[in-house]
Parts: structure tokens; sequence; C-alpha cells
């Protein structure tokens, strides 16, 4: 295999850990998967779960399962003499300006989640989600179900778009306005 194509092995263990919550999603929380062409490629495709809720509930056990055995090797090297700032340094701790050592405690032992703003610099950015919306097949930013209105939080929709027009009425309806 060419070095300009080659994949870390990190990389192909990420590749793993998503086969396993397909997998997972498949034989556990029962969906099926099928396979959906690449658009722009004739060849590749793609796997798709039918029911995608299915895979949300399998990454879901598999990140509850993973916390826990990032609880439990963290105090095995606790155990082996590792210091908290080693641990942190590990995870790769936003800290805020907290010694790395006690961002790795509060999160790992506390539950206490850290920021993540990086050194007390904070971003302007909003967050957002991209998707293909499966109805007209374009790009949607999601900003989220934070607004009354419907183009508020997703844009990018085909003006003739059904399901973004079947939100856009129930909206209308629920709140009497127009459109």
């Amino acid at each position: 295999m060419s070095e300009m194509f080659r994949v870390s092995e990190s990389g192909q263990a990420a590749g793993r850990i998503r086969e396993l919550v397909r997998r997972i999603a498949v034989e556990v929380f029962g969906t099926t998967e099928t396979e959906v062409p690449i658009p722009g490629f004739t060849v590749f495709t793609d796997r798709k779960l039918d029911d995608p809720l299915a895979g949300v509930r399998a990454a879901l056990l598999m990140r509850s399962v993973a916390e826990g055995q990032l609880y439990d090797y963290a105090r095995s090297a606790r155990a082996a003499g590792k210091s908290w700032d080693e641990i942190g340094a590990v995870l790769g701790l936003p800290t805020g300006g907290v010694p790395v050592g006690e961002a790795a405690f509060d999160w790992l032992v506390c539950g206490r989640v850290p920021d993540p703003e990086r050194e007390g610099i904070r971003s302007f950015r909003t967050p957002s989600a991209f998707w293909r919306c499966s109805t007209c097949g374009e790009q949607v930013t999601d900003d989220g179900p934070f607004e009354s209105h419907p183009t508020d939080n997703e844009t990018g929709h085909a003006d003739s778009c059904a399901r973004h027009r079947a939100d856009l009425a129930a909206w209308a309806e629920l709140t009497g306005w127009d459109e």
C-alpha cells in the first residue's frame, strides 16, 4: 500500500470501533443495514442503518462502556504509580488554567466534564450539525431545536422540500402565524 494512502493504527482501530457500533445496532437493537451509493462515485458504497436511532443506542452503549473503562484504567494507572498529571497529559484535556491533574481527577472521579474552551479562550462559533436531508437531498445546517421557527433552526432545505414545508405548516398551525 502506498504511504500516501496508509491509515494509521489508531485510524484502523477507529474504523473497527465504528464497525462494532454498527454491528451492535443490528444485532442488539434490531435494525438492518443497506448499501447506499456515495455521491460522486460509481463503484464505492457506504452502509446505512435503516433505523438511525438504533445507531444512537449502540453508540451510547459503547460510550458508557468506554467511560467505565477509562475510569478503571485511570485507577490502574494510579495504582501503578502514575500521577494525575500524567493521566491528564494522556487525556489532552483543556484545563482553562487549572493544573491538568486536577482537570483529569475532576472529570474521571468527580464527573465534572472539562470545559471545551481551551485556556479560557471563548469561541463565538455557533455549534451546528450538518446532514443531508433524506427528503430533498440538500445539505442542511442544523443549529439545534432552540428557536420557534423551523427556518431559524435548519437552513439549506430545497424550497420544494416536503419535509421542511410540513415543519413550516405545523409551526404556522401551532402559532397561528403565517409561514
